[in-house]
């Protein structure tokens, strides 16, 4: 796993690739459906084309994890084209 610290602090900002498996949703269901539909199409060929442009947001829980706070279509789209690991911005929220 490349873990580049881009910040000195523990509980500071960090960005990271990390494993698809180590990632868990939100705990409240995001206020949109993953679909597979035209627009996760789109995603999906610009994720094939350009990579992920807007890293996904997420924190740190127990054992390892960490939960999406910003980014689960994007997950989802990278998942679909077999994507191993995405990039992410760690953040501590209080």
């Amino acid at each position: 796993m490349t873990e580049p610290n881009r910040q000195s602090g523990e509980n500071e900002e960090r960005i990271i690739e990390i494993e698809i498996e180590r990632l868990r949703p939100f705990k409240e269901p995001p206020p949109f459906q993953i679909k597979d539909d035209k627009e996760m199409f789109l995603l999906q060929e610009s994720i094939e084309k350009y990579g992920i442009l807007n890293l996904l947001i997420v924190r740190p829980v127990l054992d390892g994890y960490y939960e999406i706070i910003s980014g689960h279509r994007r997950k989802y789209a990278a998942e679909k084209l077999g994507y191993r690991k995405v990039p992410v911005i760690i953040r501590v929220l209080g």
